[in-house]
């Protein structure tokens, strides 16, 4: 049996989808080039000081991306935008386990959810021909 989410429900869904596509956006491709632009013009910075920095936001992608931008940042946006990501990205978690952990419902449909996945992968597992040695059908 399937319901359909109305009203509140489904603008409130669709709502915390959209955040989080943008958030996921904004910190996985515009951020880290704002990153390293920002850091290469800056002119307080001295070039070792650059330097370094460009190589960890590089190698350190994720990581280096939003501490530069929260903490080290030349540019009042970029540090205004990621502390704002930061936030945005807690509130998210929170919101989440508060929603699995005070509703039944929305934590059963997590776990159905992850064990129909879970299911698949190994369905798809069991079907293979060419195993491996140490494989057991």
């Amino acid at each position: 049996m399937t319901e359909a989410l109305t009203g509140f429900a489904a603008i409130a869904i669709s709502g915390f989808l959209l955040a989080v596509v943008a958030l996921m956006f904004f910190m996985a491709l515009i951020q880290p080039i704002w990153c390293v632009v920002d850091c290469a013009i800056d002119d307080k910075r001295g070039t070792a000081s650059k330097v370094i920095w460009i190589i960890a936001l590089i190698l350190l992608y994720g990581l280096a991306n939003w501490f530069y931008g929260a903490f080290a940042a030349g540019g009042k946006a970029l540090r205004r935008l990621t502390r704002l990501a930061w936030i945005f990205a807690i509130v998210l978690v929170v919101a989440f386990a508060a929603l699995f952990y005070t509703h039944v419902e929305f934590r059963r449909g997590i776990q159905d959810e992850w064990k129909r996945r879970e299911f698949i992968v190994q369905a798809g597992a069991a079907d293979r021909t060419d195993c491996i040695p140490g494989c057991v059908r």
